[in-house]
């Protein structure tokens, strides 16, 4: 009997709470556009050295392409400066209300990208020549770099795991 009474009181009492937490006043929710930003900046060079590393180790350039390599590393590095530039910048996210502001912040954020893929693209370029035939198609299928994920959270980064950040543990 006490478990029934014990049982009803706690179901009667939910939607009181539930109510009550919907009058409430609700905090803000923090902002994705923020959160992105932060995860990006917070992680760039790691996310770029993992990501290199992880390319390398699948497609293994032989000590005669070494200096291809190298090269392609250091400028993968140099290609996320748009990005660093950005993240030190450290702006705030633009009002929820503020369209142009909000529109201006799109446009920086994807001006940094365009740059830095259009580094990326003229960096993997000059590499492929250096790769055979089946260092190519391994690059090409753990790379992801034409949506520069290491540039800008959650688009195209192949984790070493084999799944895209966003989309599971």
């Amino acid at each position: 009997m006490k478990r029934t009474l014990l049982a009803i009181a706690l179901a009667a009492a939910l939607p009181v709470g539930a109510l009550a937490q919907d009058q409430a006043p609700q905090p803000r929710q923090h902002d994705r556009r923020a959160a992105m930003h932060e995860r990006i900046c917070a992680d760039l060079d790691a996310h770029l050295a993992a990501r290199l590393a992880w390319v390398e180790a699948k497609v293994g350039p032989a000590q005669a392409q070494r200096a291809a390599w190298d090269e392609f590393a250091r400028a993968s590095r140099d290609a996320a400066a748009p990005m660093r530039d950005l993240c030190a910048a450290g702006t705030q996210p633009a009002p929820r209300d503020d369209v142009v502001a909000r529109l201006a912040e799109r446009e920086r954020r994807m001006s940094a990208m365009l740059d830095a893929t259009r580094r990326m693209r003229a960096a993997v370029e000059k590499l492929l020549p250096a790769l055979d035939d089946p260092q190519r198609k391994a690059f090409a299928e753990n790379y992801e770099g034409q949506r520069a994920r290491p540039l800008h959270g959650g688009h195209g980064m192949q984790h070493p795991h084999g799944h895209r950040h966003g989309q599971g543990g």
